[in-house]
């Protein structure tokens, strides 16, 4: 029996239009950009709004890349090629960027799905999420009422459960910029290379001055929670300490496990996850360091 999705399209003339259309409509719309998720679940039957508010129409507003007043600054509509195709992710900092790029998914989905798209879905293997959140973003969000910034690290509350109310729109994140001496990395292991998905997947910022440590964020698929989190705990004890192999390894192997929570499914089981998570996260940060001594440009391999 072939599923057939009937919805009212709404076309927003503006993004006051668009506000106020949410402000009428609630709970009874929802908002699309690129549509590669919330099409997907409209047709497996787990989201069925009456109505769908078009957001491409805004790209000449929400699309952009901007760089000023010691920020960086990423439209909510900004797609994934258009994002890897910025000089953000040509600047050595910022290299995680072009990791995401080359991992997401088919490159049809890179022309379409969008920076906002990949926040507001709230799943766990959102991997623009993961990068962001080891950036230490924030999250415009707008509604007709006014607007708030919230840490991209207290956005979420459960898989695909936000803050957001259904009056309001993400319409950009953004990032103080890095330090030189500081870069990012975006792994992810899977089955195969571009999948949509993954096992595990890290995002990872650290500043090295003079050999040490001077700072370090780190961002997993989840810490326990069934989306996207921050390993506080591993980042404050390598806060401060020489990069040696030893001290890598101690983080890794003994802090790490202590503060992670992994699950079992039908894809792999929690020890072999956590297992992953170590192994990644000892060759993210050694992979920055490789980035930050320029032994790796541009994001080669």
């Amino acid at each position: 029996m072939i599923n057939i999705l009937r919805f009212n399209v709404y076309i927003p003339s503006s993004l006051e239009d668009a506000l106020e259309f949410l402000k009428r409509e609630g709970v009874e719309a929802a908002p699309m950009a690129g549509g590669t998720d919330l099409l997907v679940l409209m047709r497996d039957g787990v989201k069925r709004p009456r109505k769908v508010l078009d957001l491409w129409p805004l790209r000449r507003e929400l699309a952009f890349v901007k760089r000023g007043d010691g920020w960086v600054r990423i439209g909510a509509l900004t797609t994934i090629e258009e994002l890897n195709a910025s000089g953000l992710a040509r600047d050595r900092r910022y290299l995680g960027f072009m990791d995401a790029y080359k991992q997401f998914g088919a490159p049809y989905l890179r022309a379409i799905a969008t920076v906002g798209g990949n926040i507001g879905t709230a799943h766990p293997l959102s991997d623009v999420v993961i990068l962001l959140l080891a950036l230490d973003a924030e999250v415009r969000l707008v509604s007709v009422d006014g607007e708030r910034w919230v840490p991209l690290s207290k956005l979420f509350r459960g898989k695909r459960e936000t803050v957001l109310t259904p009056t309001e729109l993400i319409t950009e994140v953004r990032f103080k910029e890095t330090p030189k001496g500081s870069s990012t990395v975006l792994l992810k292991f899977d089955r195969r290379w571009g999948h949509s998905m993954g096992y595990v997947i890290v995002g990872a910022y650290m500043h090295l001055d003079g050999g040490r440590i001077a700072d370090v964020r780190l961002a997993f698929d989840s810490m326990g929670e069934p989306y996207p989190g921050r390993a506080f705990k591993t980042e404050d004890f390598l806060k401060g300490k020489e990069f040696r192999s030893e001290v890598i390894s101690e983080a890794c192997s003994n802090v790490l496990p202590r503060e992670m929570r992994r699950i079992d499914d039908y894809r792999a089981s929690a020890e072999y996850r956590l297992d992953l998570s170590k192994v990644l996260m000892k060759r993210a940060l050694l992979k920055i360091k490789s980035r930050i001594e320029g032994g790796e440009a541009y994001g080669g391999s």
